[in-house]
């Protein structure tokens, strides 16, 4: 029953607005007897996204970072906060939009440094540009962000984020990334050279 209970709770946060997730934080906050500033929430949904577990846990650890003090401030969020893997992930694709190689292949670097597979990586990478091309295709065509959410079953406040970074690409460029990204998948599963050099090459060159 019990894990029956927590499915349904994972289920209706996913299944949340982004304004709905924020007052959903600030409810939990609010039975540890916490509140949180604005910019400071702006900032817990940018680095840790929307997945409930991800969600609870920075929670949780804001809560025993702040004892008797009531109130988060950013400072609070960007001291404590880890940024979620898939939000790393979206940050990259913002450093390669505004080609900032040095700092793509910095975060790269990190990541693997944490033990994350260029193979993973690479795939989250490919997603994203994927995402990127579906929104502004359906987005072309007069969809609400919400409307694309629904239609490709993708979480809002992603396609927010895929509309965002998709409105600096033609549709022929996304294009030509995924076939970058077909190619290193290959290379990534058949060359015997670095993994972490392949990636890496790949992101220089985009």
């Amino acid at each position: 029953m019990k894990t029956l209970k927590k499915s349904a709770q994972i289920k209706k946060i996913e299944q949340m607005s982004e304004d709905e997730i924020k007052q959903w934080i600030k409810n939990e906050l609010h039975e540890n007897y916490k509140d949180i500033k604005q910019d400071a929430l702006d900032l817990f949904i940018e680095l840790t996204g929307i997945q409930f577990n991800i969600v609870k846990q920075e929670i949780g650890k804001l809560v025993l970072f702040l004892e008797d003090r009531p109130t988060i401030n950013k400072q609070d969020v960007d001291q404590i906060v880890n940024r979620s893997l898939e939000q790393n992930v979206f940050l990259l694709t913002e450093y390669i939009q505004k080609n900032n190689k040095a700092k793509a292949i910095q975060l790269v670097k990190d990541l693997i440094a944490m033990k994350e597979e260029p193979i993973k990586l690479l795939a989250l990478i490919t997603s994203n540009y994927r995402l990127f091309y579906q929104s502004k295709i359906l987005s072309q065509k007069g969809y609400s962000g919400q409307q694309i959410a629904k239609t490709i079953s993708v979480h809002p406040y992603r396609v927010k984020l895929a509309l965002n970074q998709a409105r600096h690409y033609q549709l022929e460029s996304l294009l030509n990334i995924m076939d970058s990204c077909a190619e290193t998948d290959y290379k990534l599963k058949s060359s015997y050279m670095d993994k972490q050099l392949i990636l890496e090459l790949f992101i220089l060159s985009l």
